[in-house]
């Protein structure tokens, strides 16, 4: 990073430096996704502002973001070509010219073009261990970037001078999850929708409802009976075969149309499953039950395999391009639910059916269960800065996340979640409310943000249920050993971080 600042400038900060202070005001917002599920209010508090002094500035300097471009995914998250009269598009574009006027900096970015959740953590793994200062900032899938971050390559950003963590632009439930014992390598808010995007949701046709004379899954979600149960129940009610007695992609009308891989995960975690939780010193621990898992893993096989053929499951292939497959079926009409993300609600296959379509949560694990719980795919964007960026440099790259954050939480974030979600995707006020229940309820587990340092609770668990036998209960075992050794090293890995790599 070259920096060319003025004299005025530098003294400006040197003076501000000493009286700033963070302020830990704290608001109820979908950005606080929690690792407790927890209800907030959705509306934004449009005109809460961070603490950024008002003549903070790096006139001339280039702040490089390098990160991941997949069409769908997570294009548009960091930076777009300019204005196009789409309001998220526009709200980026405009989220980063404010925060380029207002820093007097220039933000360059970097996209790489590929499938590979791993490809921009391993360009910039290469670029530390060669002491080389390419990047400022890194934007990456969760799980991959998590998993660096234990070798060492990213800056505790809890030392820096501007980043407030307790904002709402900032989510506080990734924060409780990595944050551990005073420092934090990563972070995740309003700054990149994939927040949003990977929640999982169910979807449902209303005609083909309509047609078998059910109610509305909304129905069920209000009177607290959106069960696992009830979904079994509901599957082959919509079964209609073309009468050649075969499983067909069109022509049979199907009553769930998923996958026994991604779409797997979020039935373990909406049922209240945890995996791993800190304890009242800080620490991660394991708390999984695998005599809930067990049980859940039966309804579970049950739904996908034990419906006839009432359930249509896409097989795996490619980097889950299955997702594609899954939600052209349900365009076209031919299944009367689908577990998805909510990214594939974007998609112009969806948002332009011909027939009408509704939002649901997942459902729960019975009726005792009080609340529904929304998981988020393990690729959602995390930030995180290379360690070769350090003191002044450090600061300054903070205040640059925390403009970028604020000002898309009081524009990105209204124009996805309000213009996009509420008005456009959502038919009906329902649906609209059903995804203030969504994103309320998003619950982040350390053993999905961890998975590739401890063991890969929710890959197991979806062999299990591909196999069609329930072998929760020995997999688990073996997992479970090799588990709790692992998370005994990355605390390890954790506290030398801490102590200077000592």
């Amino acid at each position: 990073m070259k920096l060319t600042r003025t004299l005025a400038a530098l003294l400006a900060l040197l003076m501000l430096v000493s009286s700033f202070a963070a302020c830990g005001e704290t608001t109820d917002d979908p950005a606080n996704i929690q690792g407790t599920t927890a209800p907030t209010e959705t509306e934004p508090e449009t005109e809460l502002t961070d603490w950024l002094p008002d003549d903070l500035r790096y006139d001339g300097t280039e702040i490089t973001i390098i990160s991941r471009y997949r069409e769908g995914w997570t294009s548009g998250e960091i930076a777009v070509d300019g204005i196009i009269s789409e309001p998220v598009n526009d709200a980026v574009f405009e989220r980063n010219k404010a925060t380029e006027e207002r820093l007097g900096v220039e933000i360059v970015s970097i996209e790489e073009n590929n499938n590979d959740p791993g490809v921009v953590v391993n360009k910039v793994a290469t670029a530390v261990k060669a002491g080389t200062d390419e990047y400022d900032i890194m934007a990456a899938a969760c799980y991959t970037a998590v998993n660096e971050s234990l070798n060492g390559t990213f800056a505790d950003l809890r030392k820096t001078e501007y980043l407030d963590f307790e904002k709402p632009w900032w989510s506080q439930g990734f924060n409780e999850v990595v944050e551990y014992h005073g420092a934090q390598y990563a972070v995740s808010g309003d700054m990149v929708l994939s927040l949003y995007r990977f929640a999982f949701v169910t979807i449902f046709n209303k005609h083909l409802f309509t047609e078998a004379n059910q109610p509305y899954l909304y129905d069920y979600v209000e009177n607290g009976t959106w069960t696992l149960d009830q979904q079994i129940r509901l599957v082959p009610l919509f079964e209609r075969d073309n009468g050649n007695a075969l499983q067909d992609t069109e022509g049979d009308i199907y009553g769930l149309v998923s996958n026994d891989y991604i779409s797997v995960d979020p039935y373990w975690s909406s049922c209240m499953v945890d995996i791993i939780k800190k304890n009242g010193d800080g620490d991660y621990e394991m708390v999984f039950d695998s005599a809930k898992l067990f049980d859940v893993c039966e309804k579970t096989m049950k739904l996908f395999f034990g419906c006839g053929n009432a359930t249509y499951n896409v097989k795996h292939y490619g980097l889950d391009d299955e997702q594609n497959d899954i939600r052209e079926m349900f365009a076209n009409g031919y299944a009367a639910m689908s577990t998805v993300r909510i990214l594939e609600l974007e998609a112009g296959s969806i948002r332009n059916m011909e027939q009408e379509f509704g939002v649901v949560p997942m459902p729960k694990f019975d009726e005792n269960q009080k609340e529904h719980r929304t998981l988020l795919h393990d690729q959602f964007t995390v930030m995180c800065v290379p360690t070769t960026v350090t003191g002044e440099d450090l600061d300054m790259v903070s205040a640059v996340m925390e403009s970028l954050a604020s000002a898309s939480y009081r524009t990105v974030r209204p124009a996805y979640y309000e213009t996009t979600l509420r008005t456009k995707i959502a038919q009906d006020p329902q649906t609209a409310a059903m995804m203030d229940t969504v994103v309320d309820n998003v619950y982040i587990d350390a053993g999905i943000v961890y998975t590739r340092a401890i063991a890969s609770f929710h890959d197991s668990f979806r062999k299990v249920i591909q196999s069609g036998k329930n072998t929760v209960t020995s997999t688990y075992k073996r997992t479970l050993t090799a588990a709790k050794r692992n998370l005994e090293r990355m605390q390890e890995k954790l506290d030398d971080l801490a102590n200077g790599g000592e």
